[in-house]
């Protein structure tokens, strides 16, 4: 990629904080115009360099997208090198989280050890971390991850065609929002207890996205069947949200998908639906958790466990790329 970034490398780790309450913001879907080209990489004294490469493990970093300084986690196998093209995936941590609260309980950088992928974490903004999934002009996350993604590219091997994106709930809103605005570098997602804004229905993305999507039947935070609006008819809601599989069959119809849903696991732990024959092979599949809660299964409720989502998704991003 012809583009050049402004990282700062990299600062102490921040202490995790703990999960605040979940807010629901409206959302939609409208693409990113003219994103900026991000600046040149920089070291911490402020000279132009590539050579902060891509070292195994942990660390906080930080990147200047549109004059602000933005964080993010990044995580790097010990199987890693630089002439063998790796997948990327993101992660979004849920509101009022931190990118390094969600790396600890997700599983998924001990799953990229494993599977020999780059993991990162975006860190929101705010006094209450969140991200903005609203349908906005120049929105300033979605500006984040097209820098970012462009910036990790620039300095260590990845694969353009396996680019993911998961998140845990207001996270997994976003990387919707990743689906609706970037379907262009984003080849599939794989959100959990996500929000999902009614706007998405506005969502016309030029690439189809393939969808992995997990969902607790029980979610006190995000209901499975929607938010409804008392003072409405039936089938009208909030802008808080919208029936889980409503949202999952109007993805499957942006992709394009001729077959579906049809039942591909029905047991007391997990129940799944899929739709197939879609454009470029971007199926859509929902696992709906009966009496599942809001958290990660696999992760800190055992509500939403018996099984682990960070290697269902990573299983379902390995068979769908963008090529």
């Amino acid at each position: 990629m012809n583009r050049s970034f402004r990282f700062l490398i990299p600062l102490n780790i921040f202490q995790l904080v703990a999960i605040g309450s979940f807010v629901l913001l409206a959302a939609g879907c409208q693409s990113v115009a003219n994103p900026q080209t991000p600046a040149e990489v920089v070291t911490a004294a402020g000279t132009p360099s590539l050579s902060i490469g891509c070292a195994a493990g942990s660390r906080l970093e930080k990147i200047d997208s549109g004059g602000q300084i933005r964080e993010y986690q990044i995580h790097i196998p010990p199987t890693y090198r630089m002439d063998q093209p790796v997948a990327l995936v993101l992660g979004f941590h849920g509101n009022g989280g931190t990118a390094g609260m969600f790396e600890e309980y997700s599983g998924l950088s001990a799953l990229a050890d494993r599977e020999g992928f780059i993991m990162v974490y975006p860190q929101g903004m705010g006094e209450i971390p969140t991200w903005e999934i609203n349908a906005v002009t120049d929105n300033r996350d979605v500006q984040f991850v097209h820098d970012l993604i462009a910036g990790v590219a620039a300095r260590c091997a990845v694969d353009p065609d396996r680019i993911y994106a998961t998140g845990h709930s207001r996270g997994g809103g976003m990387a919707n929002r990743l689906a609706c605005d970037l379907s262009d570098r984003i080849a599939a997602i794989g959100p959990v207890s996500g929000v999902y804004p009614p706007e998405t229905g506005d969502c016309v993305p030029p690439h189809p996205v393939a969808i992995i999507a997990f969902h607790g039947d029980a979610d006190p935070v995000v209901p499975y069947n929607g938010i409804g609006n008392q003072n409405s008819p039936p089938g009208a809601y909030f802008t808080f949200g919208i029936p889980i599989p409503q949202w999952a069959s109007a993805w499957a119809s942006r992709n394009g998908c001729s077959s579906g849903p049809v039942s591909i696991l029905d047991e007391t732990r997990l129940a799944g639906s899929a739709w197939n024959g879609c454009r470029n092979d971007a199926d859509v599949v929902l696992y709906t958790i009966p009496g599942g809660g809001h958290g990660w299964p696999g992760g800190e409720d055992s509500s939403s466990g018996g099984f682990n989502a960070a290697q269902m998704i990573w299983d379902f991003f390995a068979v769908h790329s963008a090529g």
